[in-house]
């Protein structure tokens, strides 16, 4: 009876596993898919409403989208109260903010790039470059997208075959 108690659990753990890697999977997507939010927000807000950077940082932190809100908010604070450069404090937190998250590299440097936006002086130029980052961030949600699909049958498939198969060994 012990054994077979081990057994099912040692499956269910497999299984979980796999779980955890999907989730993390569809985690990734949804961040991805937040980050292009944030750029189609902040375009909307340079573009049409004339805000400055740092006002439309503060309008989307109203939204209180974690990670990004209470960076954005810091971001406002350090660059409008205390005067610090907008780019190294935009680097400063959005590396302490995206630390834990489980975005690849190159996904992360989507929200690093940002910063080369804020070179160009108008708004349209400003704009301009967001497209460009809207157009990587779709493009990398897209195979994200197909990769997921693919690599999350095959990861939960995996998990519970090698569930059944420590649990053979353990019989």
């Amino acid at each position: 009876m012990e054994k077979l108690i081990g057994c099912a659990l040692v499956l269910a753990g497999c299984t979980g596993f796999a779980g955890s890697l999907c989730r993390e999977r569809q985690e990734r997507v949804r961040m991805l898919k937040q980050i292009r939010g944030i750029y189609e927000d902040l375009k909307y807000y340079i573009s049409y409403q004339r805000a400055t950077v740092l006002e439309a940082l503060l309008k989307i932190a109203g939204k209180g989208e974690e990670p990004f809100a209470g960076a954005f908010r810091e971001i406002y604070r350090r660059v409008w109260e205390e005067g610090e450069n907008l780019l190294l404090v935009w680097q400063q937190q959005m590396e302490s903010g995206l630390g834990a998250t489980p975005l690849s590299p190159r996904e992360k440097k989507l929200v690093y790039d940002f910063s080369a936006c804020l070179g160009y002086m108008e708004e349209n130029a400003q704009a301009g470059a967001l497209d460009e980052l809207l157009r990587e961030a779709a493009s990398c949600i897209e195979e994200l997208e197909r990769e997921r699909k693919n690599k999350n049958k095959m990861t939960m498939s995996l998990g519970i075959a090698a569930g059944v198969l420590i649990s053979i060994l353990l019989l």
